[in-house]
């Protein structure tokens, strides 16, 4: 795991060390940097696999034609080497990286179908005089890149390709999506110019022209098999996808939530420690999982560490963590995953997560109810009565209204769309367009158009998952896991996302997923021969966080100070709802913590950003 950088069209050193000094956190373990008069590319290492020096990178094949700077980890790497190797490489490391160079040799731009693992990487061939970028199929990488006085520059962060010195100018199409969903959908970012590359893409850059491509998408292929079929294989997948994620030089850790997810990740990877196995989870002063994670910790006999997160600790670190996470994830769950890995770094650098089992096997209601409504609003009495109630509501109440009908009646109104895959991602937002309306002067955006949404599915959950592992999780919940354990030096890997269990979980029929009105039902008939009852059937609580309390107590000062004074909330509110919103403030924290997280959390990245942090 580290981070990357390059500029392509220029010889620069110098501003590729300024890169990589401010990627050092994802890589304390070494820097390297290659260049010619095309291009310079930046490596700044975290030591995993093959700690030598034959690991360091940029790397290149035997004759320095082809040189590569990747972050991530190829979990199918002793496997491709060995079919590599038939064919004639030659390798002068351990490392799973080398595996990456020999494989475009050997099978040119298909090489990215062979790998099996988390990346964002770049290789140059000299010969071609090409720069090749790519992201891993689901996103747990992230990658950015601009262009910039006839220069192309990446990078793993945003903050990296800032020190090129280019104009800081907020995007306000990207800004009316984080108001919207908490992060910006698609390939724009909240810099003007600055863009991210989407998952299971391809860039392909020469002198002439930029080409940018899908090497990968998920299709739903369900079949016809009994839920025996369908327990007994997954589980045999996610047994793999964890040894997989196993192989480390380096101690190896997970993330104890005591959910499901979580807690089937550590039952799997137990096995490969004799002893001082360490888990990690996280509570507050008044909300808490930790004994549903200590149950797990003690019935699977783990190494575990519990962090207590208190508002005194998140005003002490806030700012460092707006700077950390480039733009201002609405999320406040990024503050567990920033001091979770804090305390991990302590004992491993490698940790395991359970991201992913709610957007793959159903872990979420509108994933039930979702449908249903659908269809009842397709009737068009219903739906008329509905969109009058709906714009009645808003003129007369919003937009201090409580927290519990606000959110219903946006509900009813997304439902007036037509297209099904809109409207399941408009369930996950955190702010209407009528309300963003209401309470900002930017002008209106349909930001839907700049979602990632699948090609084809078969069936309507299929259609919301694949909508969620486009979006929802590669740009708000994955940034938030690379961004919060990469700044204190940690690598986080993924086992249920891993890319053959994506593709098996798509195959599963939708009855299985959700049965009974419980939702992960084939995942937790799968694990059931390896958790307690009392963790397998639990309902989910998220890994949420007690934001509202903090806002009334140590963060009020520093909330109303940023909303009341900011110059990104000036410019983009409405001056009358601002200061309405001032004067009520106390109330809105009480019913809508969330919306005034995101407020907060903008101006505060704002300033850390534009202003000088």
């Amino acid at each position: 795991m580290c981070g990357i950088c390059g500029i392509y069209g220029q010889e620069n050193k110098i501003l590729i060390q300024k890169m990589l000094d401010v990627l050092k956190h994802r890589g304390p373990d070494g820097q390297g940097i290659f260049s010619d008069k095309n291009i310079t590319l930046g490596h700044s290492r975290l030591s995993i696999i093959d700690l030598s020096e034959h690991g360091k990178q940029p790397m290149s094949n035997e004759e320095g034609d082809i040189w590569l700077s990747v972050n991530g980890e190829i979990y199918n790497f002793k496997e491709l080497r060995a079919q590599l190797e038939k064919r004639g490489h030659h390798f002068h490391s351990n490392s799973d990286s080398e595996t990456i160079i020999h494989a475009y040799e050997e099978f040119d731009l298909e090489f990215i179908k062979k790998l099996r693992g988390m990346f964002a990487l770049a290789i140059y061939d000299r010969k071609k005089e090409l720069l090749i970028l790519a992201r891993d199929p689901i996103g747990k990488k992230p990658l950015y890149y601009a262009n910039y006085q006839g220069c192309f520059l990446f990078a793993s962060e945003i903050k990296a390709l800032l020190e090129a010195g280019f104009p800081r100018i907020l995007d306000k199409t990207a800004f009316w999506s984080y108001l919207a969903y908490q992060y910006p959908l698609g390939e724009k970012t909240l810099f003007q110019g600055v863009q991210k590359l989407l998952p299971g893409h391809m860039l392909i850059l020469n002198e002439k022209e930029v080409i940018i491509h899908k090497y990968w998408d998920i299709v739903e292929n369900v079949i016809n098999e009994n839920e025996d079929y369908f327990a007994k294989k997954l589980l045999e997948i996610l047994e793999n996808a964890t040894k997989l994620r196993m192989n480390s030089d380096v101690p190896v850790g997970a993330f104890l939530s005591g959910g499901i997810d979580s807690s089937a990740v550590v039952a799997l990877a137990r096995p490969y420690y004799t002893n001082n196995f360490h888990t990690f989870s996280v509570g507050f002063e008044t909300f808490s999982e930790l004994p549903y994670a200590k149950k797990v910790s003690e019935y699977l006999d783990t190494d575990h560490h519990e962090v207590q997160i208190t508002s005194e600790m998140v005003l002490k670190d806030l700012r460092k963590i707006a700077w950390i996470y480039d733009e201002p994830l609405g999320d406040a769950a990024i503050i567990n995953t920033y001091f979770l890995s804090k305390e991990a770094k302590k004992y491993v650098t490698v940790v395991l997560t359970g991201d992913g089992g709610d957007e793959l096997f159903g872990g979420y209601l509108n994933y039930s109810y979702n449908p249903r409504i659908y269809s009842l609003l397709r009737n068009p009495v219903i739906s008329k009565m509905a969109g009058a109630v709906t714009n009645l509501f808003y003129k007369r109440y919003y937009p201090f209204n409580s927290h519990f009908i606000n959110n219903k009646m946006r509900y009813l109104d997304f439902f007036l769309d037509s297209s099904f895959d809109r409207i399941h991602l408009n369930t996950q937002r955190n702010l209407g367009d009528k309300e963003i309306e209401n309470i900002s002067s930017l002008p209106y955006v349909d930001i839907n158009t700049h979602a990632n949404f699948p090609e084809a599915q078969q069936t309507s959950l299929g259609k919301m998952l694949a909508v969620d592992c486009k979006n929802l999780l590669p740009e708000k919940f994955l940034m938030k896991v690379d961004k919060g354990t990469m700044a204190n030096s940690v690598e986080a890997r993924i086992p249920l996302l891993d890319v053959e269990l994506i593709q098996f979980a798509f195959t599963i029929p939708p009855q299985l997923k959700i049965k009974n009105r419980q939702e992960k039902y084939i995942l937790r008939k799968a694990v059931q021969g390896l958790l307690p009852r009392e963790i397998l059937q639990r309902p989910k609580l998220g890994f949420g966080t007690t934001v509202g309390q903090w806002m009334q107590d140590d963060l009020q000062e520093i909330v109303l100070q940023m909303i009341h004074e900011g110059p990104l909330l000036k410019d983009t509110l409405k001056n009358d709802a601002r200061l309405h919103l001032i004067k009520n403030l106390n109330k809105k924290i009480r019913y809508s913590p969330s919306e005034i997280w995101t407020l907060f959390a903008a101006e505060l990245w704002y300033d850390c950003y534009f202003r000088g942090c």
